[in-house]
């Protein structure tokens, strides 16, 4: 590493006394120049990510080189359901969605399989949570005026007990699904 050439006296050190020529100043600008090539050439390769991991709400991250960072809590939604009660199907198997529905949070402990039958239109902020609390799954058909979105390589049904499954609605003739539905498994 060259010395840089200075005008006066500081911190630097001593200082040439005179304007600097212009070769000198050629000089600190090629040796200042060579220093940022070297930093750049010297850019150690990152550290990543190797794996994420989730149990509940904790997340722990750990690098490749073993480093390990957490566990960070995850924010979650606070639900707060304005009614809890027990799905009561009808005997034809189906539950039709009603604006009495709104923020319900229902638990189904059927045995037989209970369709769940979404409205074309609801409030903006309509949501409906299912827990499938027996051995009946809950499903969620698309029909001709319904689009019900799930999760590509599941199915718009529960995966059994145990399963919660909120249904939101989007917009009209829109719903989304949230939560633990079952694998399609002929995919």
């Amino acid at each position: 590493m060259a010395a840089l050439t200075f005008r006066n006296d500081g911190t630097w050190g001593a200082g040439k006394g005179s304007r600097l020529t212009s070769a000198e100043g050629d000089g600190n600008i090629w040796e200042l120049a060579q220093r940022i090539a070297a930093i750049i050439a010297d850019i150690p390769a990152p550290l990543n990510i190797s794996n994420i991991t989730v149990d509940g709400t904790q997340m722990t991250i750990f690098l490749e080189d073993g480093t390990e960072f957490g566990p960070f809590t995850l924010p979650q939604a606070n639900f707060r359901p304005t009614a809890v009660g027990e799905l009561d199907v009808a005997t034809d198997g189906i539950y039709a969605v009603g604006s009495d529905d709104f923020n319900h949070y229902w638990r189904y402990s059927g045995s037989s399989d209970a369709t769940i039958d979404l409205p074309v239109t609801a409030t903006a902020d309509m949501e409906v949570t299912f827990r499938q609390a027996g051995s009946g799954v809950l499903i969620f058909p698309d029909s001709t005026d319904v689009i019900v979105n799930g999760i590509d390589g599941f199915l718009n049904r529960s995966a059994g007990p145990g399963s919660v499954i909120t249904a939101k609605f989007v917009e009209d003739g829109v719903w989304d699904l949230i939560g633990r539905l079952a694998e399609d498994v002929t995919a």
